[in-house]
């Protein structure tokens, strides 16, 4: 990975050259910072002021893409003309209409079965909680005292992970949350791939900013784009990265002094 300004030249050129943008951009730690609960990860101001310009730029499409539900995601940002694609791409906000990826019965069910087992060992562990998401649900330990993560996961395998039975369920693991969701494969990178397909643009170039194992699948589908990492990683897949928030922002900004 390389800093993405030490290669600006090589960067911006590439970013001239393409006749129209499309700005894939994830939410909790790169659009807003991590906070301690879902709850608490506020849009910066300055932030949304820049999405808000560039959600009627006429050169750029922005698309916000997470892993909380699609509700959630456009109550947190209430810009109506940005996309949204929420639950790591299962549900998705384009010109006004909800479509979803479709998820079988037994899939739905099993959710709604293992969703009260999972609630009973939130409320056991101090700090733990869940958050459900309609197709998905999440079991949140970024507040439960170190001491205690590993005995959270030792009970999650033994009293969850049995309950999650291929292919109806998948576990997903991410920043301090274990997810339980349906077994499709439909990732962010497939989303995203999907959405670059209905653009139907001459000369689109991908633009992809992501920080956690999510984030992956995307940067791994977008070879010809430009991929973005919100701190260094050494096994991630995108070409470049930032080193916080700070420089997502003052990328964004770039692209609206010069596009929007």
């Amino acid at each position: 990975m390389e800093w993405l300004w030490s290669r600006w030249p090589d960067v911006e050129e590439k970013i001239e050259r393409s006749e129209h943008t499309l700005l894939l951009l994830d939410y909790d730690g790169t659009l807003a910072p991590i906070a301690p609960s879902p709850k608490q990860a506020t849009l910066p101001p300055a932030t949304k002021s820049v999405l808000r310009s560039l959600s009627q730029s006429s050169r750029v499409t922005t698309v916000l893409i997470s892993g909380r539900s699609l509700l959630e995601l456009r109550r947190l940002v209430g810009l109506p003309r940005l996309t949204y694609v929420g639950n790591h791409g299962l549900e998705m906000w384009r010109e006004g209409r909800r479509t979803a990826v479709a998820v079988q019965k037994a899939s739905r069910e099993a959710i709604r079965l293992i969703r009260p087992c999972l609630a009973k060992l939130a409320a056991a562990v101090p700090g733990a909680f869940l958050e459900y998401k309609g197709l998905s649900v999440s079991l949140h330990y970024r507040l439960v005292p170190g001491d205690r993560v590993a005995r959270l996961k030792t009970a999650f395998r033994r009293e969850v992970l049995p309950l999650v039975r291929p292919p109806a369920l998948t576990v997903l693991n991410g920043k301090k949350v274990i997810e339980i969701r349906p077994g499709l494969n439909w990732t962010k990178g497939q989303a995203v791939m999907r959405l670059m397909k209905r653009s139907r643009r001459p000369s689109l170039l991908p633009i992809y900013i992501g920080d956690d194992r999510t984030d992956e699948d995307a940067f791994g589908a977008l070879t010809e784009g430009l991929t973005i990492r919100v701190r260094a990683h050494r096994r991630s897949k995108a070409r470049y990265y930032v080193r916080g928030v700070r420089e997502v922002l003052q990328f964004l900004e770039w692209i609206r002094a010069r596009y929007a």
